[in-house]
């Protein structure tokens, strides 16, 4: 189970760090508006672990520089523009894919659960990297140069990405333009494959199963972790289990969302998404054509209903006109419904157009 911190961020480094064990959704109906959704009847209890592998910041889930189709042609260099031409977002320098995401968020959760050091640390080994993001002896010398290569594109890749605030909702902050990994320390094997790229023996690369790496963490991205509502913990399973494509896309980008609001006589918390042309963008399905944007949608939809149980229903509606798409999401809190006061969202007036969250 997740369970959520009682005090700050950083107060205990081995327990109490994430959200409390959500309760069971009831089998009733919540009203939202002049929409009906349908709760599903309780499950048993998903296992969940005691304290997350996995922690995001807010605005890496909006962040469009993700490339996390699988097939196809990746590039060092992603532009994100919405039909306008008004710039979303940029990465610069390396490929920031599925295994990278993976590897920062596993990152930022070890960052808190080895104590927060204020100059943003974390001590790891390649073997714990590809341990983490692979599992146990898979594939042995060709996870751990996969975890190396994705943690160099975390360090080398400089992104541009505009910082949603806290108390704004929705609404934007400040362009920033951040390396994620801003330095690494590293051994003399290491360095012999940082500088050509070549591959390496087997054997060698076997033995590097010990060397230890320290990973600094940006300041930007350390400075947001330290506010409750820019932060979310993330189930390292499910996370894993989603493997790469729109259906981890779509996953990374509501599971910090802060328009969720519990939903009356249920365990569960509700959210009306219109899919604007910007948010598109974000989730990487701006195909130019709305139509193949919902496809692309639904195909995510299917991949997270497959894999994480919490999600209850996952409902894409066509915009007429010049209203946006939208999608309609319940799922499963992790949080008592105490903590925050429960509402009714008019699924209406949220479909008439893009809205601003009040949170």
């Amino acid at each position: 189970m997740l369970v959520r911190p009682t005090a700050g961020i950083c107060s205990r480094p081995t327990a109490g760090l994430c959200s409390r064990r959500p309760r069971e959704s009831s089998p009733e109906a919540s009203d939202v508006g002049r929409t009906v959704w349908a709760v599903s009847p309780a499950r048993p209890a998903l296992r969940r672990q005691a304290v997350s592998d996995s922690l995001i910041e807010r605005s890496l889930g909006r962040f469009g520089g993700w490339q996390m189709t699988t097939g196809g042609q990746h590039s060092d260099e992603v532009e994100i523009r919405n039909p306008t031409g008004q710039l979303i977002s940029r990465a610069r320098g390396a490929r920031l894919g599925a295994v990278e995401a993976d590897m920062l968020t596993w990152l930022l959760a070890q960052w808190v659960r080895s104590g927060c050091q204020p100059d943003g640390g974390v001590r790891t080994t390649i073997y714990q990297l590809a341990t983490a993001l692979y599992g146990p002896g898979r594939n042995g010398s060709a996870d751990r140069r996969q975890a190396i290569d994705a943690l160099l594109n975390l360090h080398l890749a400089s992104i541009t990405l505009m910082d949603y605030d806290a108390a704004g909702g929705d609404i934007p902050g400040r362009w920033v333009d951040v390396h994620l990994v801003r330095r690494i320390h590293y051994g003399d094997e290491l360095m012999a494959l940082r500088e050509d790229r070549q591959p390496i023996a087997a054997e060698t690369l076997g033995g590097l199963r010990g060397e230890t790496l320290v990973v600094y963490i940006d300041d930007w991205l350390i400075g947001r972790l330290q506010r409750e509502q820019l932060r979310a913990w993330l189930d390292w399973p499910i996370q894993r289990q989603l493997g790469a494509g729109i259906g981890k896309r779509l996953w990374l980008y509501l599971e910090p969302h802060p328009g969720f609001r519990p939903l009356k006589a249920t365990s569960a918390e509700g959210m009306v998404l219109p899919l604007t042309d910007q948010v598109y963008a974000e989730l990487g399905a701006n195909c130019g054509q709305r139509r193949d944007n919902r496809k692309s949608i639904r195909r995510g939809i299917e991949r997270i209903q497959e894999t994480d149980e919490r999600y209850v229903l996952l409902e894409l509606t066509a915009g007429n006109g010049d209203k946006p798409d939208c999608l309609r999401i319940v799922r499963r809190s992790h949080r008592a419904e105490a903590d925050v006061e429960p509402v009714e969202v008019d699924s209406r007036a949220v479909c008439a157009g893009p809205q601003r969250s009040s949170r």
